[in-house]
């Protein structure tokens, strides 16, 4: 009786694991997929249009979006804790925009006068000294040099 070689035998691989595998990592991904959030996507500062600010204010205020804009610091006022910029916004020497830097939110750069930065804001409403509800208030979230 011939006897039969072990190598000469075709071995059946188990294809399992590979299929459990690739079908984990397609969940992984699908799942990372659903709960990324696209708010946080869509959360990026977008660039400042002045002249639809100077239109309707209030509009930017009610939708508490974060803009960005490159201006020359003007002057600067300090109540309290607080700042105000005027600040000339590029392109656009001619207007003046107020920005408020909040005491309560310490920057990492020292805002001088005459000195160019990117500024993100944030649109909110606010109140007056009078508590009268103000529309369109621009608040300095962050500060870079140019």
């Amino acid at each position: 009786m011939a006897r039969s070689s072990r190598r000469g035998r075709n071995k059946k691989v188990n294809s399992t694991p590979i299929i459990i595998g690739v079908l984990v990592i397609l969940v992984a991904v699908l799942a990372s997929m659903l709960f990324f959030k696209p708010e946080a996507r869509s959360a990026a500062p977008k660039p400042f249009n002045i002249s639809k600010y100077r239109q309707d204010g209030s509009r930017f205020a009610s939708t508490g979006n974060r803009y960005v804009l490159e201006g020359k610091v003007e002057s600067i006022e300090t109540r309290g804790d607080n700042r105000m910029l005027a600040v000339s916004i590029r392109g656009n020497n001619r207007e003046l925009l107020p920005l408020l830097v909040l005491g309560s939110k310490p920057l990492q750069i020292n805002i001088t006068r005459g000195d160019t930065f990117i500024f993100e804001v944030s649109c909110r409403t606010g109140r007056d000294s009078a508590g009268n509800e103000v529309k369109g208030i621009l608040v300095v979230n962050d500060v870079k040099t140019k």
